[in-house]
C-alpha cells in the first residue's frame, strides 16, 4: 500500500462508521501500521474539537472577575492558542474537578461549534493545520470517524445556513491542508436514509433523538426549511448526504463509496483492496 497517515470515515448517523473506522485500524494493525483511532466524540482529538470553549482576552478576562476564587484553576486548565483561551470544559466537568456547575456552564456558551461563521472556521483550519504539523513528524495512520465532513457541513448548515459554495470551499480548503499526510476518505452511504436512520432511532437513547431533532430542525437551516420533528432530521440527513456524495469527487484525494453498511460480506474486500492500493 502506499503510506497515508491519516484515514476518514464519513456518513450519515447508522451508516456503519465506527464498525468500519475499527476494521481499518484492526486491518493496519495486521499490516504493519500504528493506527490511532479517534472516534466521534473524543475529548483528546487532535485535529477537532468536541465540547471546548474559546475565549478571546476579554471574555476571559470577564470570565475571571465572574469566578475570582477559580482564577488559578482555570489558568492551569486554560491552553493558549492564537490570541484565544481554549478550555475542554466537558472533560474537565467528567473529571469532577472542584468547580462549580456555574463555571462550566458559563464556558459552554463559547463553544466552538457555536461561534459565528467566519470566526468557527478560522479556528477549525488553525486546528488541522497545527495536527498536520506534528502528524507529519510522527509513526501514526490517524483514523477519524465523521469530522471532515460530518462536523464542518453540519455545522454550518444545520446551524447558520450557510451557502453550500462556502461550505464545500471550506471544505476543500481542509483538504489542501491535509494533503502532505496522503489521506483517504471512506464513505459509507445507505441507500435507503429513512430506514437507517430509524434503525438508529430505536436503539439510540431518547436523549440522542430530542437533541438530534432540536439541532437540525430548530436552528437557522430547519427554520427556513420548514423542517419538523424526526422527519424534519429525515430529511436533513438525506440532504446532507446528497451533498457529501457530492462534494466527494471535488477532494483532492482517494475515496470509496459504499452503499451498504457493511456486511462484512463484500465490504472487508472492498474495504483490503482500497487500503492496499
Amino acid at each position: 500500500m502506499s503510506n497515508p497517515k491519516l484515514i476518514l470515515i464519513e456518513g450519515i448517523p447508522g451508516s456503519g462508521k465506527t464498525t468500519t473506522a475499527r476494521f481499518v485500524c484492526a486491518w493496519l494493525e495486521q499490516n504493519g501500521k500504528h493506527p490511532a483511532l479517534f472516534l466521534e466524540g473524543d475529548w483528546n482529538h487532535p485535529a477537532d474539537y468536541e465540547s471546548v470553549a474559546c475565549l478571546n482576552e476579554s471574555e476571559y478576562a470577564e470570565l475571571q472577575a465572574q469566578f475570582p476564587e477559580f482564577v488559578g484553576f482555570l489558568a492551569h486548565h486554560a491552553k493558549r492558542e492564537n490570541d484565544q483561551w481554549l478550555f475542554s470544559y466537558r472533560k474537565l466537568e467528567h473529571e469532577q474537578y472542584q468547580a462549580p456547575s456555574a463555571l462550566f456552564k458559563t464556558l459552554s456558551k463559547f463553544e466552538i461549534y457555536d461561534l459565528p461563521p467566519k470566526k468557527h472556521k478560522q479556528i477549525m483550519r488553525q486546528s488541522w493545520k497545527n495536527f498536520v504539523t506534528r502528524a507529519i513528524r510522527d509513526d501514526f495512520t490517524y483514523v477519524f470517524e465523521c469530522c471532515f465532513l460530518q462536523n464542518p457541513i453540519t455545522t454550518l448548515l444545520a446551524r447558520h445556513n450557510q451557502p453550500i459554495a462556502a461550505i464545500h470551499q471550506h471544505l476543500l480548503d481542509l483538504a489542501e491542508m491535509i494533503r502532505t499526510l496522503e489521506p483517504r476518505l471512506i464513505y459509507l452511504a445507505p441507500p435507503d436514509p429513512r430506514s437507517t436512520l430509524e434503525n438508529v432511532r430505536q436503539e439510540r437513547p431518547q436523549d440522542w433523538a430530542d437533541y438530534v431533532t432540536w439541532y437540525l430542525t430548530e436552528q437557522e437551516f430547519g427554520k427556513a426549511h420548514g423542517l419538523k420533528g424526526f422527519k424534519g432530521v429525515i430529511d436533513f440527513y438525506t440532504i446532507r448526504q446528497a451533498l457529501e456524495l457530492e462534494f466527494l469527487s471535488t477532494l483532492p484525494m482517494p475515496s470509496i463509496e459504499m452503499t451498504n453498511a457493511p456486511d462484512w460480506s463484500g465490504s472487508q474486500k472492498y474495504l483490503e483492496a482500497f487500503l492496499k492500493a
